[in-house]
């Protein structure tokens, strides 16, 4: 019997982060890997513990993605949500696993929904993304913007320190806080971050043997998805972080892609939707990239690009 070798595969330390690496490697389990699967904690470079504060901040990601670079582990797991527009040299995407829901969700007190809060009330958020579409969709509303776990924003709304708070509709479901959640919020409201919903298996590009490991779990539909959406991105050329937002879908053979740019302070927001075939996942995003731009876009990233 030839033994297997084995396949270190780590995620951040944060509790999010764990129990979507414990959703990878059930997934590795049920596909039978070719590789023994250890679960391994890299030492924490200071770089890390200066930025615990800023959980899946692109400088957060770009520490983690350099331990795998270094090969403190072979596989690393991160939500596809935080993944830059372009990789790292060396690195590239092993899997993508199967999308759960990609909206973001509004936790308040009382169960409100999002009409029914009070004129004026505090909500808070951690993405100038959400930031700007909600103050778009409800000007009156005290937007404050923290970074923290989705528990420590909970804790805000159940102390009543907060009215509401809005969070990845994915997290809450992942860490079983589905009984908080007073809505799901629409496109018409705010769309999601590119790739939300989606968890990123990286890899070395070097090393097949783990990519083959990690490719069972590879989901087709979800990597055409994100293929699209990242394609948006990278042709209207912002920064992820930046009030812009992006969501594929597939009904069907037709391949559904609507995307949002505005302005950090709510005022104005420009959202257009194009559809397109299955297979065409790049040329589409570029599509609604130029519309987008065409529709009024290009000012409004001109503008937040100054601030």
């Amino acid at each position: 019997m030839t033994t297997k070798t084995t396949c270190r595969i780590a995620s951040d330390v944060d509790l999010l982060s764990r129990v979507q690496l414990g959703e990878v490697v059930r997934s590795l389990d049920a596909y039978g890997s070719k590789h023994a699967i250890d679960f391994v904690t890299p030492e924490e470079p200071e770089a890390l513990k200066l930025l615990r504060s800023a959980p899946s901040s692109p400088e957060r990601m770009a520490v983690l993605m350099s331990l795998l670079l270094d090969g403190e582990c072979d596989v690393l797991v991160m939500d596809a949500a935080a993944l830059p527009t372009r990789m790292p040299v060396g690195l590239t995407i092993g899997a993508l696993t199967r999308r759960i829901t990609p909206y973001d969700a509004l936790i308040s007190n009382d169960d409100c929904i999002l009409d029914e809060l009070k004129e004026n009330a505090s909500l808070v958020t951690n993405s100038m993304r959400r930031d700007a579409q909600l103050r778009y969709y409800r000007p009156d509303l005290k937007i404050v913007r923290m970074q923290g776990s989705i528990d420590s924003l909970l804790q805000k709304v159940k102390s009543a320190k907060v009215d509401c708070a809005v969070v990845a509709a994915a997290d809450a479901e992942r860490l079983s806080k589905q009984e908080f959640v007073a809505e799901l919020l629409t496109n018409s409201v705010c769309v999601p971050a590119a790739g939300q919903g989606a968890l990123a298996v990286l890899i070395r590009s070097s090393e097949e043997q783990f990519r083959d490991t990690v490719q069972s779990i590879n989901d087709p539909a979800t990597h055409g998805m994100l293929r699209a959406e990242w394609s948006f991105l990278e042709h209207l050329e912002v920064d992820p972080a930046a009030p812009v937002a992006v969501l594929a879908s597939i009904e069907g053979k037709v391949l559904e892609l609507e995307g949002m740019v505005a302005y950090p302070d709510g005022s104005e927001k420009i959202q257009c939707m194009v559809k397109g075939t299955i297979g065409n996942e790049e040329d589409l995003g570029r599509t609604l990239a130029l519309e987008l731009l065409e529709s009024g876009g290009r000012e409004v990233i001109a503008e937040f690009r100054l601030t």
